[in-house]
């Protein structure tokens, strides 16, 4: 019963994981698309497409594995490794891809009156829940 509740518990913080990433990929995706440096919108630069792609694939990656353990756990199946793959994949994913964001953002991403700060201090407390040494 305690294991059970546990990896419900893992698995409900994924999932808050994977909506956290989802929310600031949509953020960067959309300051990206408008802000314009050196004359050209900042998405027409490759460098700036890959760190997008990048962060777009550890959400789909965080998004896979939370999905998965959360149809074990609904399916009544044996689902400790499942779970322990996601709990890991969002400990170590989401800290990257959340600095990607701010990076992406620069100094807009830290300012108090933009909602990108608040993902990323919510993030963290995620991933120390989750025990990945990223978080520290």
């Amino acid at each position: 019963m305690a294991e059970e509740l546990w990896q419900c518990a893992v698995v409900g913080a994924c999932a808050f994981g994977e909506g956290l990433l989802a929310g600031a990929l949509g953020l960067t995706v959309a300051h990206v698309g408008q802000r314009r440096q050196f004359g050209r919108v900042l998405a027409e630069f490759q460098a700036v497409a890959m760190q997008v792609a990048d962060v777009r694939i550890a959400a789909r990656t965080v998004e896979l594995v939370t999905r998965a353990a959360c149809w074990k756990l609904g399916e009544g199946l044996a689902a400790r490794a499942d779970v322990a793959v996601a709990g890991y994949w969002v400990g170590e994913g989401l800290p990257g891809a959340l600095e990607t964001c701010h990076h992406l953002h620069g100094g807009l991403g830290l300012d108090v009156g933009y909602p990108l700060h608040r993902f990323s201090a919510l993030g963290r407390d995620l991933v120390r829940f989750l025990g990945a040494l990223r978080a520290y």
